[in-house]
């Protein structure tokens, strides 16, 4: 009683407008112990009467109704003579028109999908309705498909397109796979959701794994190694950005602070040449990379990049980056401990005055504590707006985004699993 009389459906509209003459209070009562109204439901009347001057003004105004939805007359008399030729239709048709049964398991098998719908079907100059809106034969229901996805939209705003006007069993199914199916709609898609992060385990001890980076600043070129325990960048100078160069470098800080198990970088032709791949062998290291394309797996030498590329800036003016440098190294990060406390179990003096107290060397087992304790809360915080991705199997199809473009148009196979 509460709805507007157009969103009933139209058998309920003929009786509301009966009643519209009069002030009507509702009160529920359980259809037990409404005999006489119960009784009268199962002996239902089919004997055809001529209409009255009142049938005939409920007519007319259910006429307006049907005429009046964004629906054109050639695609309603089209629909009208594909209900008539469809015999799932016709059979929804007759058991509209003649009632249904008590129990769904006496329903016809061809039309059980509408049961639920029973009260809001009606049919109305040969086409059936569910309210005010077209039940769609099966024969068109891939041609409505097309047209509600014409333009593209995503698979919300087909449904609320489709939702005005049109009804079928499934219907919101069957969107859903239209729009994911469309290859169009595929080669467009916004990237993939972020994945919960996957952090890189925390080392055990100072220098066991380190990640380098290159950076151009001011037309030259510098190289940053980054302890992965500590946080302690190197920074240098390189000649050039050739293999041999950055090997020169690197010699010199395994020197100092001893050769790690691992080295961590990206793709760049320097690390993925046959001299640097001899010279992990000869000394004894693992060199890892990045996934391609994706610098963030290299996230600790990537940040750092950036900190020390900030750090040049702000010394190019009045500071000295030698001295910025020392500056960084001694300041406490997120865990309390500064980078050179972790690497070196020891602060070192800075600018600031500091007592020989707090000079004392620190245990590194509190150190990796600190650090994992660290490596938890940025997981919480970046899991936050990720989800996981279904696995890729070996034969799965896929589609590869373009970075520089931001679609999806080239398709590939899964061959192998490399790595998880």
């Amino acid at each position: 009683m509460s709805k507007p009389l157009n969103d009933c459906p139209v058998r309920i509209q003929r009786m509301l407008i009966r009643l519209q003459k009069y002030d009507v209070h509702m009160l529920y009562t359980q259809g037990k112990y409404m005999y006489t109204a119960d009784t009268l439901s199962r002996a239902v009347d089919k004997e055809e009467r001529a209409d009255s001057e009142k049938s005939a003004e409920i007519q007319a105004y259910v006429d307006m109704i049907v005429t009046s939805l964004p629906v054109t007359a050639d695609r309603t008399e089209k629909i009208r003579r594909e209900t008539d030729a469809d015999e799932t239709m016709k059979e929804l048709k007759c058991t509209v028109q003649n009632g249904w049964p008590e129990n769904k398991k006496h329903c016809p098998v061809k039309i059980r999908d509408y049961w639920n719908y029973r009260a809001e079907l009606t049919v109305v100059d040969g086409i059936v309705l569910k309210g005010s809106k077209f039940v769609i034969p099966p024969s068109l229901r891939k041609q409505m498909l097309q047209k509600i996805h014409e333009g593209h939209l995503g698979e919300v705003k087909c449904k609320r397109r489709a939702r005005e006007v049109m009804f079928w069993p499934r219907i919101n199914q069957d969107i859903s796979q239209t729009t994911a199916s469309c290859d169009l709609c595929r080669t467009y898609r916004p990237k993939q959701q972020a994945e919960p992060l996957m952090t890189h385990p925390v080392p055990h001890r100072p220098y066991y794994k380190v990640g380098t980076d290159l950076l151009d600043y001011d037309g030259k070129s510098y190289i940053v190694v980054t302890d992965y325990f500590s946080n302690y960048p190197e920074v240098g100078a390189l000649q050039s950005t050739s293999s041999k160069a950055v090997i020169s470098y690197l010699k010199t800080v395994f020197a100092r602070h001893g050769v790690p198990c691992e080295l961590f970088s990206d793709n760049g032709p320097q690390f993925s040449s046959c001299e640097f791949a001899a010279f992990a062998k000869e000394w004894g290291f693992q060199h890892s990379t990045s996934s391609p394309t994706y610098p963030k797996s290299n996230g600790l030498a990537e940040s750092s990049v950036k900190t020390v590329k900030n750090m040049m800036k702000k010394a190019q003016d009045r500071d000295d980056f030698q001295k910025s440098l020392l500056i960084y190294r001694s300041a406490p990060l997120q865990n309390g401990l500064s980078p050179a406390q972790m690497l070196m179990g020891r602060r070192i003096r800075s600018n600031l005055p500091v007592s020989e107290d707090l000079l004392t060397p620190k245990s590194a087992h509190k150190v990796r504590q600190a650090k994992e304790e660290q490596k938890v809360k940025q997981k919480q915080l970046h899991d936050r707006t990720a989800k996981h991705l279904p696995m890729l199997k070996p034969g799965d199809t896929v589609r590869l985004r373009d970075i520089s473009t931001g679609t999806w148009r080239q398709k590939g196979q899964v061959t192998e699993e490399v790595a998880p």
